[in-house]
Parts: C-alpha cells; sequence; structure tokens
C-alpha cells in the first residue's frame, strides 16, 4: 500500500518516553502514514520496545543505526528515506494530540503554496508547569519576507516537528549539517521554498528544556568547525550556523537578514554565559523580556 505521509522517529535511550509516543502517534485519526523509527545505537531497552511495536502494527518500521551518528544526521536519514509526499519528525519526549497529522494535511492541501504546517503547541517543563508554544504562528509572503521574520526570533523550533512537504524539506537539508541550530537552519531554508501554516487546534505537546541540555551535551549532537570558526564557536555557539546562511540564502535575502542574524549570535551567547555563571541569570531575564517586547509584535507584521 502506498502511504500518503511518513513519521520519523529519531530515538537514542528512550525506554522511559518511547511507548507512550508511540501510542500517541498510532492513534492519530489519519491513518495514511509509515512510522520509522531511527534508533541511534540505542543501550537500554528502547529497540525491544520499538521491535515490539513493529511486530504488533504493520505501519511501524524499525531501523538502527551502528555506529551512532550525529544527532543532526540521524533526523536528516529519516527525512530522505521517505518516499510519500508528507514527512514529519516526532520526538520520543513528545505527545500529540489524535488529529495532527489530519488537521496539519488538510491546510497543505487547502494551501498548495504551503511547506509546512504545524498546529499549536503546548510546552512542558520537568518542574511540571506549561506553556504555549511561541514558535508556530503562521509565516507567509515572499522568500525574504519569510526568511526575514523567522530570523527575527525562532524561537523553541515547534515548527520543525509540522507536517512539511518531502521534497522541499530534503531540499532545504544539507549534507553534513552538524552544527548548533541545524534546526534552524532547515527550518529557515524551508522558507525559500514556501509557506508556513498553522492549524487552529492544541494537537502537540512537547517537552520543554533549558538551554543547558544542548550545551552540556554539545560533543554529542553537533561538531565545532576546524580552525578559527571552531575556536569562536566556544563563546559564539552560532557563528557556525551564520556562516552556513551566509552560504545558502540568495544575497538579497542575506543582505536584509544579517543584522537579526547579529542580535542573535548575542542574545545566544549571553545565553551560554548565563548558563556558565548562574549569577547573571536576572540580567538576562531583563534583556530577554525586553527583547521579546520588541519582537513579538514585529514577528507577526
Amino acid at each position: 500500500m502506498t502511504r500518503s505521509l511518513t513519521i520519523g522517529l529519531p530515538v537514542f535511550n528512550g525506554e522511559t518516553r518511547v511507548a507512550r509516543c508511540l501510542d500517541s502517534l498510532l492513534a492519530q485519526t489519519y491513518p495514511d502514514f509509515d512510522l520509522v523509527i531511527h534508533d541511534n545505537e540505542s543501550t537500554d531497552r528502547t529497540a525491544e520496545i520499538c521491535r515490539e511495536y513493529a511486530r504488533r502494527d504493520t505501519r511501524v518500521k524499525y531501523r538502527r543505526h551502528a555506529p551512532q551518528l550525529q544527532q543532526s544526521m540521524n533526523f536528516r536519514t529519516a527525512v530522505m528515506e521517505a518516499e510519500t509526499p508528507f514527512f514529519m519528525w516526532a520526538a520520543d519526549d513528545d505527545i500529540w494530540g489524535p488529529d495532527f497529522a489530519k488537521a496539519c494535511i488538510a491546510e497543505l492541501e487547502e494551501h498548495p503554496n504551503a511547506v509546512c504546517c504545524t498546529s499549536r503547541v503546548t510546552m512542558r517543563y520537568p518542574d511540571g508547569t506549561s506553556s504555549p508554544s511561541r514558535g508556530t504562528f503562521a509565516i507567509c509572503g515572499s522568500p525574504l519576507e519569510r526568511a526575514r521574520t523567522y530570523l527575527l526570533n525562532p524561537r523553541d523550533s515547534s515548527r520543525l516537528y509540522g507536517v512539511h512537504r518531502t521534497a522541499a524539506l530534503k531540499a532545504s537539508y544539507p549534507d553534513g549539517l552538524t552544527l548548533f541550530g541545524w534546526d534552524w537552519v532547515v527550518s529557515c531554508l524551508t522558507f525559500l521554498h514556501g509557506d508556513h501554516l498553522q492549524a487552529d487546534v492544541v494537537a502537540l505537546e512537547r517537552a520543554g528544556h533549558g538551554p543547558g541540555k544542548y550545551f552540556e551535551k554539545y560533543d554529542r549532537h553537533f561538531v565545532r568547525p576546524p580552525g578559527v570558526l571552531g575556536r569562536l564557536s566556544w563563546l559564539f555557539p552560532l557563528m557556525p550556523l551564520t556562516v552556513e546562511l551566509k552560504r545558502r540564502l540568495p544575497p538579497d535575502i542575506w543582505r536584509a537578514s544579517r543584522w537579526r542574524l547579529v542580535r542573535l549570535n548575542l542574545l545566544q551567547t549571553l545565553l551560554l554565559l548565563t548558563w556558565k555563571y548562574p549569577v547573571l541569570q536576572g540580567s538576562f531575564n531583563l534583556i530577554r523580556a525586553a527583547d521579546r517586547a520588541v519582537t513579538s509584535s514585529t514577528a507577526r507584521n
């Protein structure tokens, strides 16, 4: 049977989370999908759990990578193997409402110029609190307008977990992309191909994490470039991302967006310093609150 949607699930040591994730994905009211698990050489019971789901449901396929891939390469492998017109990633610590795929695909079918759609998203934090994601609003217009709006503040990457047109997503995912912020690069490049939409339903609950998760596991998730750029990335973690976007964005879009990238670099450096030196947290919170007040309405203009 030919499916219309591939769900790619990259997972690493997810034995405490993956069953709940798989249950919510298999409960989708849009049934025409394959769910392909990309196990990044887990060392716990993840493989056993996932193979059991694959045995029980023919829509579930299990792949195991050995040796272990960089995080971004595991995500890239998932989409590059997809042969369906639509694709979505799943994270093993997230939970989907039953109408997520149905609502997003309906929007994409109604708007042929759009390349991605996500629902509204709730962020769930380790302390038990939750809040709406700030990164799912629709972004439409010309490629230049779309990229500038996105780069004003990429926010929490919730739109990365929307439903994408597979061809546009493949064209937006460079090979060998293993740098810090690779997800922002991929999302930014999709805006060269079309609009991003938001289905007006809350149908995804994502696990929220502090920035320390990514800084602490930098060596497992990301690769520093060689030479001066790699040394600079210890203090300016978004410098490699900036260089990558300069290479790949059309010149007019790069010129129109570069100061927004300078701003993102400064904010990320402040976040890194705050993580290293918690005494700076109060000052950073004031800066972030002021920045959000300035950018929140601008992003929707």
